[in-house]
């Protein structure tokens, strides 16, 4: 694959530049919008766990799953692979050497992403972490060849599926292959069982040993392949390479397709390729076909089958993001109307892990045991959310980072970083009389 940088395209030391000169405020608001709607998601979550199980869905469940789940994860994905990014291209413009800083710097994601999963379940930042380092050799690639890589990347779990059935059909072992894949299934069942029951203890200390204990296994199962968060960072990496976050004014066409695009693929991913299995008294081959949902997985070139095996369809992320990008290139002062997200966007490693803490202590039998109505789930999440943008408001007038960000940034370059804001010291009025 060629690395090659063509005239044509902006190479990384323009997008150095770029980011250098100012800060591109709308990528924080879009940080703070991820946020927030990963609150009501998980808000929906724990809600959902108080349902009765009578095989009926609410309508505003069903609206969570088309117009929510897995949105907003997707974007906080492609933002964190943007935010990489600009660290690596700006450190490849000064000429410095970046491996050492970069390797501290996911090392410290990393540390944050285990305390994330194991003490409160959440599994996304180890994750970055481990796909962050891939992003390290291709740095320097021209933006046609990360294009290449994104689209192999895409299809890399639905190829991988295709072939292994190739390869028992050609055996004729299809027969095996599919009761192999149904006691894999039994086995997997038996893990999300397991992983609730630990979940739902009364008792912190078995939770958190159970969570250390699934966590190896999630990821050998769910971040093995390049299909997932890699995808996402390198979606965000074109995307920034194309200049549509410096430059929405310039690239509106660009982003209407996208949007237009990801509208569309929402739609047929919904409602026109629906292939949930195989029909009644189906031969073994399209038994295997069915379970692995190749034509479905390879139409999702972004959306894949989360964990819980409920589908994420994550076209629309591109819809949201480019409605914003819209506002903002047609009139500035939507940077200003939008300010609290930009507030929590800014802060957005402290915000996530507060908020996970926050959700966990909360919703769970070994916190508070508290369960969020339907009617609250909307209103609570922005009630919170907007404590969160309101402390990072107050937070950021005296500090130049978060918390953890400052935290972050003094393991990234190994000593201790200035963060306090000098304040300015009020000048003595003259005493009356005074000579």
């Amino acid at each position: 694959m060629s690395t090659a940088v063509t005239p044509s395209e902006p190479t990384p030391a323009a997008v150095a530049d770029v980011a250098t000169s100012e800060r591109i405020e709308v990528l924080d608001v879009l940080r703070g919008i991820a946020l927030f709607g990963m609150y009501v998601v998980h808000f929906f979550d724990y809600t959902q766990s108080a349902l009765p199980d009578d095989g009926k869905t609410p309508w505003w469940q069903q609206a969570e799953w088309w117009f929510l789940d897995g949105r907003f994860y997707t974007m906080f994905a492609m933002l964190f692979g943007i935010g990489f990014a600009v660290q690596l291209a700006r450190a490849d413009a000064r000429g410095e050497n970046i491996v050492p800083r970069y390797l501290r710097r996911l090392g410290a994601l990393a540390v944050f992403g285990l305390i994330a999963e194991i003490v409160f379940g959440y599994n996304v930042l180890f994750g970055y972490a481990l796909w962050g380092l891939a992003l390290l050799p291709i740095r320097r690639w021209s933006t046609k060849a990360l294009f290449v890589l994104f689209l192999l990347c895409s299809a890399s779990l639905p190829i991988y599926n295709l072939t292994r059935i190739a390869i028992a059909n050609a055996r004729g072992t299809v027969a095996t292959r599919v009761t192999e894949m149904q006691q894999a299934n039994q086995r997997f069942q038996a893990r999300l069982k397991e992983k609730a029951a630990t979940d739902s203890s009364t008792n912190w200390g078995t939770t958190i040993t159970g969570r250390a204990r699934f966590m190896p296994w999630f990821h050998w199962q769910w971040s093995w392949h390049p299909g997932g968060s890699f995808v996402l960072m390198l979606a965000g990496l074109l995307a920034f390479r194309l200049g549509i976050f410096q430059d929405p004014a310039g690239r509106r066409r660009t982003i209407l397709w996208l949007m237009l695009g990801g509208a569309v693929s929402f739609v047929i991913a919904t409602w026109v390729l629906p292939l949930r299995g195989a029909p009644q008294g189906a031969t073994a081959l399209t038994q295997l076909v069915a379970s692995s949902s190749p034509v479905r997985e390879m139409f999702f070139t972004i959306a894949q089958t989360n964990f819980f095996r409920i589908p994420r369809d994550n076209w629309l992320a591109f819809t949201y993001m480019g409605i914003v990008l819209l506002l903002v290139a047609r009139d500035a002062a939507w940077l200003r109307r939008l300010a609290p997200f930009a507030w929590n966007g800014r802060m957005a490693l402290t915000n996530y892990m507060t908020q996970v803490a926050f959700l966990d202590l909360t919703f769970t039998r070994h916190g508070l045991g508290l369960t969020p109505s339907p009617a609250m789930i909307v209103p609570g999440a922005l009630a919170l959310f907007m404590v969160q943008a309101f402390f990072s408001r107050w937070w950021l007038a005296r500090y130049r980072l978060g918390p953890l960000e400052w935290v972050w940034r003094c393991v990234t370059y190994w000593r201790i970083e200035p963060n306090r804001i000098p304040q300015p010291v009020a000048s003595a009025t003259p005493l009356l009389g005074a000579s």
